[in-house]
């Protein structure tokens, strides 16, 4: 797809869930604003769980060592 659509298609996306948020009672505004925060928040720790067990799955496999090797093509 053309990278310039799907960034407009996008950008009308986040404006059409704007106004519907607009229309919202006031309280029901807060509890979307609410429910908001704490999906960015379980998704930052989703985020971070998956990088910490990268490195620690990392950290358990043996070390892997570089050798330097001459290769002689004289023959």
């Amino acid at each position: 797809m053309n990278n310039n659509f799907v960034k407009n298609m996008l950008m009308a996306e986040k404006y059409k869930y704007k106004a519907i948020k607009e229309l919202l009672p006031e309280s029901m505004k807060k509890r979307a604003q609410l429910w908001e925060k704490n999906a960015v928040n379980l998704l930052k720790d989703i985020a971070v769980e998956i990088v910490s067990e990268e490195t620690a799955e990392q950290g358990t496999t043996a070390k892997k060592e570089v050798k330097k090797v001459k290769v002689d093509f004289s023959e």
